[in-house]
């Protein structure tokens, strides 16, 4: 199968480029410590408890973000080898408006469908 080809290509390298820099600049700021507190504020039980949640509320948010970063990298790493735009399990061509959609795509929607069903039954169990 095909890879995908300019002009459609291009507009996908763009979408991907400006989400990795929102998600960049989202990153910078919300990389920011939180909870941080001097020895002398008085802080209860209530106070450290909604330190923690927000913490790993951020901790699980970050991590998003990553996996984001990586999947922008991959789907480079996809156009470097002539394979963007092909699905990974079938190796039919993504439709542009799932591309377009969702730029880091690596299968085509009924492949994704498949994987996502595979993926809750194995964790059901």
């Amino acid at each position: 199968m095909e890879s995908l080809k300019n002009p459609g290509l291009g507009a996908l390298e763009t979408l991907m480029d400006t989400e990795e820099k929102r998600i960049q600049s989202v990153m910078a700021t919300t990389e920011s410590p939180l909870g941080e507190r001097s020895a002398s504020e008085p802080h209860d039980d209530a106070d450290l408890a909604n330190e923690e949640a927000a913490e790993r509320v951020q901790d699980a948010m970050l991590d998003r973000f990553r996996q984001q970063l990586s999947d922008i990298e991959a789907a480079r790493d996809r156009i470097r080898r002539g394979e963007y735009g092909i699905c990974i399990d079938c190796r039919q061509s993504i439709p542009y408006a799932r591309l377009k959609a969702y730029p880091t795509a690596k299968r085509c929607a009924a492949c994704q469908h498949r994987h996502e069903q595979h993926f809750a039954i194995d964790h059901a169990r």
